[in-house]
């Protein structure tokens, strides 16, 4: 029961964290503003959290789980076809769910403090092994894709999706920003159809075209 009502309490200041984070800047987010948030005493929150790099910690927890939901649609429909739809993936992970299930803002200033702190560094790196391996494991449920390397195909994968979140934060203008957008996606759709073509090479069971 005690562990129970501790990781509720932690759950509930994380989330304190990440809605002042937003509003504010994690950069002027302070124990004490996240008690005054949340209505609880300063001393209360340094009880679970005592220092501020324990909570950017525990708010890169937050971001993987969330991070993982954008995948719960592609699962939910494999568990009735054994055939990832690479056009349902596709715009699964370039969908702008993303900013609605983290702040890029806030993703980003804690991306900073891995140049500062060793732990973040490694939690960090942790985070982007873990959305590798969901999706190494999504990619293994495909009849056709689990006889290639799915492991590399999700670091490349991978590599034009954070490449292009990067690029595409700096975009104001709505139709460049879909220009660049139809860009990156289709990289993506290039990788997927090449590696299962040369699975499937000289078989005649897949075509680009799907």
């Amino acid at each position: 029961m005690k562990n129970t009502i501790r990781k509720e309490r932690k759950k509930e200041i994380i989330s304190g964290m990440y809605e002042l984070s937003r509003r504010e800047g994690l950069e002027n987010v302070s124990i004490a503003k996240i008690g005054k948030h949340l209505g609880m005493p300063p001393s209360l929150v340094m009880h679970y959290f005592p220092n501020k790099r324990l909570l950017i910690l525990g708010l890169i927890d937050h971001i993987l789980h969330q991070y993982q939901l954008i995948y719960k649609p592609i699962i939910s429909k494999l568990e009735n076809n054994p055939r990832v739809d690479p056009e349902l993936l596709v715009e699964r992970l370039f969908s702008r769910e993303w900013n609605l299930l983290f702040d890029d803002g806030v993703f980003f200033s804690c991306y900073a403090f891995i140049f500062r702190d060793q732990s973040i560094k490694k939690e960090y790196k942790n985070l982007h092994v873990k959305l590798r391996v969901t999706l190494k494991n999504l990619l293994d449920k495909d009849e056709v894709l689990v006889s290639g390397d799915t492991g590399l195909l999700a670091e490349k994968i991978f590599v034009v999706i954070e490449g292009a979140y990067y690029y595409l934060s700096m975009m104001d203008e709505a139709r460049e920003y879909d220009q660049k957008l139809e860009l990156f996606k289709n990289q993506v759709y290039d990788l997927i159809y090449a590696e299962i073509n040369r699975i499937q090479s000289g078989k005649g069971m897949y075509s680009s075209g799907g």
